[in-house]
């Protein structure tokens, strides 16, 4: 197969990777073509980044590999090159957009060190992780695993340079480039916007933006959660109160559209502002003057209102609830924020930067990137796959409480924690270079850990050699319900249900010796066992040990990573101490 290797140099015409990305057809700076999305990899820094543009042209083969192609530093991003990871092939697959037909074309190469797959991220659609073997057609919005180094995501977008201005609203979708291009132009003008979006999804960022990047950004942007006002004292907090005008209103006030004269006032919330305050708010929004409660007289102001609300408008004006010329007056310009769920590839770099956010703060949250930078998996492949795959209801906001709570759980280095037990899993798919990839919850957002019934755990328990409480800590309650149910669905015999369960419980110790970095008696610990059992358990599933390693399977470990004995310990599934062990031992051996 004839293969292109794209210098970064030829794709911007400057010679540079820095540049802002003018040269494109359109008058915009913009051009929508097929294009990747580095959605893991052991470096969080890289996170996010998007191949340069033109990288996958369309019918040509642009190989994938250690190498290249070449991704862009775009947005928060620190500066990112080629995914530059010892432990994938330089030569590791081939891809190509088809134009006509609408989708990528993805092949293997044989001398590739890792396997590649397919891996479902649609929460509404069961997980599953399909091995490519050969040439595969993919739509944009699909993701191939690089084994469980690497994930890309497959999409069209509208990609802008590093240099253009991203308006402090974090992803390289479309839908919020469009958000982006919407709050551009609308900032220009002076009448009142509505900004509606499901809760959590950023509104009032986007109000903001609509301050920053207009003729007000240097006046007062005063935000209030209507939602948050007593309702005696809305009047007074909105347009202000003389001195004596009720009960405790001891001195004058001079309410939230004075304190934003010549700004913006943003009113989130704008569906439970109530009914009887609605007609003032009218009238200041037509004349412009403010009238304090207990004052004759009105005072001139030049406010921009914007206003947010996640209710239907519509709905409340048919019931009652909302003026209809209210609403008519504040929707001059309505900017519509896009969910989560429809821009899921922006998920890794929302999570980084929320978690850069919180570094500040907590300086030892640093081993999560250098760990990274060492082509270490500080955060596995598995938990981002987890992150792609939920449902989040709740949206930005809920995605940044995750955040923190994944923070909390990893403020000193060691194995990676996250806030929810695997044994909340729905189930569990598995990319065989060890990898347990749990899905997200359901539709629904539910984390109820199902009951695992007494004869599947007793079964369990007694096919692995482990108590109750071991074989849940090694296998998720979800996972041990499924397996059964799948069982009797094909109704397989005794013998391929052990052997189905087996495999099963060997991929899962694997992935859990990685995460514990190899560290048997942390290992045996953390699943409430014994060292001894633990050991008869590999024994038992066929999980390598050091003491199994031969000769010829260390030296090439060691040719593959440069004779660097820690990534030759991490390709072979042990920890650095137990192959300097086997190392000792074997050179003491005559004729090895």
């Amino acid at each position: 197969m004839a293969t292109t290797r794209t210098d970064p140099a030829t794709l911007d015409g400057t010679g540079g990777r820095d540049d802002g990305w003018s040269a494109t057809p359109n008058d915009d700076g913009r051009e929508r073509k097929s294009r990747l999305r580095l959605l893991y990899h052991s470096d969080l820094s890289r996170l996010g980044a998007v191949s340069l543009r033109a990288t996958v042209a369309d019918s040509e083969w642009l190989t994938i590999g250690r190498g290249a192609p070449f991704f862009a530093p775009l947005g928060s991003h620190e500066p990112s090159d080629s995914l530059d990871d010892p432990q994938v092939s330089r030569k590791q697959l081939h891809i190509r957009w088809c134009a006509d037909i609408q989708r990528f074309e993805v092949d293997t190469v044989a001398s590739a060190k890792r396997p590649l797959f397919e891996v479902s991220l649609d929460p509404s659609q069961p997980a599953t992780v399909s091995r490519i073997t050969g040439p595969t057609l993919l739509a944009p919005g699909s993701c191939v695993a690089i084994g469980d180094r690497v994930l890309l995501g497959l999409e069209l977008g509208d990609t802008r340079g590093p240099r253009v201005d991203r308006m402090g609203l974090v992803g390289e979708s479309d839908v919020v480039w469009a958000l982006r291009d919407e709050v551009r132009s609308v900032a220009q003008f002076g009448r009142p916007a509505l900004v509606i979006g499901p809760t959590g999804a950023g509104k009032e960022l986007v109000a903001r933006a609509l301050h920053l990047h207009g003729p007000r950004s240097s006046r007062p942007f005063v935000a209030v959660n209507c939602a948050a006002l007593p309702e005696k004292l809305v009047e007074s907090t909105l347009f202000g109160h003389k001195r004596g005008a009720f009960t405790g209103a001891d001195t004058d006030e001079p309410g939230l559209f004075r304190a934003a004269d010549g700004g913006i006032l943003f009113l989130d919330e704008l569906g439970e502002l109530p009914l009887a305050i609605q007609p003032k708010l009218l009238r200041v929004l037509q004349d412009g003057v403010v009238a304090p409660v207990g004052a004759h007289d009105g005072r001139r102001v030049d406010v921009r209102v914007v206003a947010a609300t996640n209710r239907d408008l519509d709905a409340l004006v048919r019931a009652g609830a909302l003026r209809e010329d209210l609403y008519h007056r504040l929707s001059t310009h309505v900017l519509r924020v896009p969910p989560l769920a429809d821009r899921r590839f922006d998920i890794p770099e929302l999570f980084v930067h929320m978690l850069r956010r919180l570094r500040v703060d907590h300086p030892s949250l640093d081993w999560l990137w250098s760990r990274g930078r060492e082509w270490q998996q500080a955060v596995p492949i598995a938990f981002m796959a987890d992150l792609l795959r939920r449902g989040f209801q709740g949206n930005v906001r809920e995605l940044e409480n995750y955040v923190e709570r994944t923070a909390r759980q990893n403020l000193t280095p060691g194995a990676f924690r996250a806030p929810d037990p695997p044994s909340l899993a729905s189930a569990s798919f598995v990319l065989p270079s060890g990898s347990i990839i749990p899905p997200a919850p359901d539709a629904r957002g539910s984390l109820e850990e199902p009951r695992v019934p007494e004869a599947i755990l007793r079964a369990a328990g007694e096919t692995l050699g482990l108590a109750h409480k071991t074989v849940l800590k090694l296998l998720p309650p979800a996972l041990l319900v499924a397996l059964s149910a799948e069982a009797q669905q094909r109704q397989s015999s005794v013998a391929e249900q052990t052997a189905t369960l087996r495999a099963r419980a060997s991929q899962s110790l694997v992935t859990l010796l990685e995460a514990h970095d190899y560290n048997q008696s942390g290992l045996a610990s953390a699943l409430g066992t014994s060292r001894t059992t633990l050991i008869k358990l590999m024994d038992d599933l066929h999980v390598p040990r050091a003491t199994d390693l031969t000769p010829d399977a260390i030296a090439l470990a060691r040719s593959q990573t440069g004779d660097d004995l820690a990534a030759a310990a991490r390709l072979l599934g042990v920890s650095s101490g137990a192959l300097k062990r086997r190392l000792a031992i074997l050179d003491r051996k005559p004729g090895v």
